[in-house]
């Protein structure tokens, strides 16, 4: 007598647990390539700051400790009348001066007119302003420029009308300290960004008249 094979074949029930188990699988994989992702993003962000901080430190450091610094006066940078950083001169030994600027400008993060209130007005912001965060350093008239490193932007309409765009950076200029007190020159330029929890600075410090 010849067995009959058994050609039945999958269960309903069994498609589905298969499935399951497939979509498990398969967001398990994507989670991990995403969290994956995420760090690789984060640590080249974090390199990408270390290497501008030690490229500006290493400018104005170097002229300070080659040539000494004598003296360092502290102005208010304004626009529109309103202040919007410090312009730093330093006169070093040699009898030169150096020129350093930070400009620190919010733009309005507002995404549409109903906050504006609230995130732009209430702060002194124009609807329309466009983050603006420079630092400048050099001989008087002829500051180079540092970029701060892009890691991220969003681009959003202008309130105006006139189809221009208004940019938000991911990467800030949350703070600036800076003072000549006792004698001391130092200047503390805080860095913050959303992805990154820990506090990122440019910290410079020098003696003044120091022999």
């Amino acid at each position: 007598m010849v067995k009959r094979l058994n050609n039945k074949g999958m269960t309903a029930i069994e498609i589905l647990i298969t499935f399951a188990i497939v979509v498990v699988i398969v967001v398990s994989m994507y989670n991990g390539i995403a969290d994956l992702k995420a760090k690789e993003t984060v640590s080249s962000y974090k390199l990408s700051l270390v290497t501008y901080k030690n490229l500006l430190t290493k400018d104005i450091q170097d002229d300070i400790i080659k040539n000494g610094l004598t003296a360092a006066t502290i102005d208010t940078l304004e626009q529109s009348g309103k202040p919007v950083g410090y312009r730093v001169t330093l006169t070093l030994r040699d009898g030169t001066r150096r020129i350093l600027e930070v400009k620190q400008i919010f733009g309005c993060a507002a995404v549409d007119s109903s906050e504006v209130a609230d995130l732009c007005t209430s702060r002194g912001i124009d609807a329309n302003q466009s983050d603006e965060f420079t630092i400048s350093y050099g001989s008087e008239g002829e500051l180079t420029d540092y970029p701060l490193p892009d890691l991220g932007h969003e681009e959003l309409e202008s309130f105006d009308g006139s189809g221009t765009k208004r940019i938000i950076y991911s990467l800030q200029i949350s703070e600036v300290k800076v003072s000549v007190a006792d004698s001391i020159f130092s200047i503390d330029i805080v860095l913050s960004h959303p992805d990154l929890d820990a506090r990122h600075s440019i910290n410079i410090v020098s003696p003044i008249n120091y022999y």
